[in-house]
């Protein structure tokens, strides 16, 4: 699921990079002016041929450049470098609601394990408490029994 919007992502990063033609330099300075920081190499990795089919994180390395190639505003540019962009902010848009999905299970599933945790919990005190009754209860019968024994001793 995630690995194919991060492969559109890359794929139309590398259209943009192809319409413009921009090299790994000039990509670097358009993510340095927006404030972000990714090593050439790294660079080269992402626009290498084939890796679509690596891993990259999207925070650290796929939304820089996304933020320097597809949500900048151009002057004359053409119309595929429009559906270039367009169909690379779509793949964001697609990553995006992926994660969030996956997140909206992975926190269901967090609620539900708690809710689970709390009723073990709940059936744990409530025995402890019927326990510490019990012994309370014994405790009074055994205090009895050596008082009525102590009333025909002395």
């Amino acid at each position: 699921m995630e690995l194919t919007a991060t492969k559109e992502i890359i794929t139309q990063l590398k259209a943009v990079k192809k319409e413009y033609e921009l090299t790994i330099p000039r990509i670097k300075d358009m993510i340095e002016a927006n404030g972000d920081f990714i090593s050439l190499s790294t660079l080269h990795r992402v626009f290498a041929e084939g890796s679509e089919k690596d891993s990259f994180s999207y925070d650290r390395t796929l939304a820089p450049i996304a933020r320097a190639l597809l949500f900048k505003d151009g002057d004359e540019e053409s119309d595929a470098v429009t559906e270039d962009r367009i169909e690379g902010l779509r793949a964001v848009i697609v990553f995006k609601n992926e994660k969030i999905d996956m997140l909206t299970a992975q926190n269901e599933a967090l609620r539900k394990r708690m809710d689970e945790l709390r009723a073990e919990y709940d059936l744990r005190l409530r025995f402890m408490r019927d326990q510490i009754e019990l012994k309370d209860k014994r405790m009074d019968e055994k205090d009895e029994i050596i008082k009525r024994l102590m009333d025909k001793c002395l």
